[in-house]
């Protein structure tokens, strides 16, 4: 028991202070075009330690479950060759350390080819750990525990070339009830020849017109999609209502210029809560 409650207090201590001790990257999104293929990130040590970063392009895309819960998707080799750029883009530098609260920018290029209209992308994979992690102690009973704890963060880098345009298709809006809450279920496809990165927003109305709940989330869709919004049954009164679902391009965290237009998409439908 003794070496056991060692190794989770060890273990505990390394994560807490990996986890709070990380770097920071800057943007999470980086746009790039024909016209300029050069764009570049910032990598933030704001831990105590120097940190050893490394660079990678893995190509994937965000999709949803049953759910309406997000899952990566990295092994899609179909799509990988019709949207991916990862074996086209360089970077550097994609292997330094950081002393503690000194920041790198990454620059990255990608290579020409003979691309179709549309957006392109690959991940931007940031691996970190401390170069001198910290050594295990030795109990009385001679066992040493000794962790690395390495943090991964993924962002995006898009290629736009020519012209660019993006769609929602509503495929399905529904409303179910559970015990406790007013599930709202929306099911759509993504047309055009670019990913929709913006804002789906449920607005609930009363019967006179009167908006009582609002819930907005940004999101990037890039094939199918499922988005699923949850109303606690106490938000409501009884009575008739409609539900409005819209997709909109604009989000806070996006410059409107970097972000492939459309006009919005609604949906309505009627329920009622008795």
């Amino acid at each position: 028991m003794k070496k056991l409650l060692f190794i989770f207090l060890l273990l505990f201590g390394v994560l807490f202070t990996g986890a709070k001790a990380q770097i920071t990257i800057a943007p999470t999104m980086v746009f790039i075009d024909q016209q300029e293929r050069f764009g570049s990130f910032l990598v933030l040590n704001g831990s105590d330690q120097a940190q050893e970063v490394s660079i990678e392009f893995p190509f994937g895309y965000p999709t949803t479950n049953t759910e309406g819960n997000v899952e990566m998707v990295y092994d899609d080799s179909s799509r990988a060759q019709q949207y991916g750029i990862s074996n086209l883009v360089k970077g550097f530098p994609q292997n330094f350390v950081l002393q503690p609260g000194q920041r790198q920018t990454v620059r990255m290029t990608v290579r020409p080819k003979d691309f179709s209209d549309g957006t392109y992308w690959t991940r931007i994979k940031t691996t970190s750990n401390a170069q001198n992690p910290a050594v295990g102690e030795e109990t009385d009973d001679g066992i040493t525990a000794q962790i690395t704890y390495k943090f991964e963060q993924v962002t995006t880098l898009f290629y736009k070339h020519g012209d660019t345009n993006t769609g929602i298709e509503i495929q399905k809006f529904s409303q179910q009830n559970s015990e406790d809450n007013f599930e709202f279920i929306t099911d759509v496809k993504r047309s055009g020849n670019s990913p929709f990165l913006g804002t789906i927003i449920l607005t609930i109305s009363d019967r006179s017109g009167n908006t009582v709940v609002e819930k907005r989330t940004s999101t990037s869709i890039y094939f199918d999609y499922r988005q699923v919004f949850e109303v606690a049954q106490d938000e409501l009164e009884n009575g008739k209502y409609t539900a409005k679902i819209t997709f909109e391009t604009q989000r806070p965290d996006v410059p409107s210029e970097n972000i492939v237009q459309m006009e919005p998409v609604s949906q309505s439908i009627s329920f009622t809560k008795k």
